[in-house]
C-alpha cells in the first residue's frame, strides 16, 4: 500500500540523489494491510458505517465470471504481496506516512466529495 504523497517524495528525491540514478525504489508499506486492518483503523476513529466483512472466495470466484476487472484480480485472492523497501529507507533516510494518516485523510478526501 502506498500513499500518493510518498511517492511523489520519493520521486522528487530520486531527481536530486546521485545515488538514486538508474535504480528502482519501492515506495509502500513493509508489511501488506489486509481490507479488515484497514476497516478497523477507520472504524476506531469514529466512522461507525464501515465494514469489517469480507466477501467469500467462492462469491469473488463468481463474480468474476461476469466483470472484466473482477477477473483480473483471481492472482490476488488470498494472497499478501510484502515489498523489501530498506534501500528506499536507506537512500532518501524516508519516513512513510502512517497508515493511520493515510487513512483518515482518504477517508475525509472522499467525504468532500459526497
Amino acid at each position: 500500500m502506498s500513499d500518493v504523497r510518498d511517492i511523489t517524495k520519493i520521486d522528487v528525491l530520486a531527481l536530486e540523489n546521485e545515488n538514486a540514478n538508474g535504480k528502482r525504489f519501492i515506495v509502500a508499506t513493509e508489511k501488506a494491510q489486509k481490507f479488515q486492518e484497514i476497516a478497523q483503523h477507520i472504524k476506531s476513529n469514529g466512522y461507525d458505517k464501515v465494514s469489517k466483512r469480507l466477501a467469500p472466495n467462492f462469491l469473488l470466484n463468481f463474480i468474476r465470471n461476469f466483470d472484466r476487472e473482477a477477473r483480473s484480480m483471481k492472482a490476488f485472492i488470498g494472497k499478501a504481496y510484502d515489498g523489501d523497501v530498506s534501500s528506499t529507507l536507506k537512500t532518501f533516510y524516508w519516513k512513510p506516512i502512517s497508515l493511520e494518516k493515510l487513512f483518515l485523510d482518504t477517508v475525509k478526501s472522499i467525504e468532500s466529495f459526497a
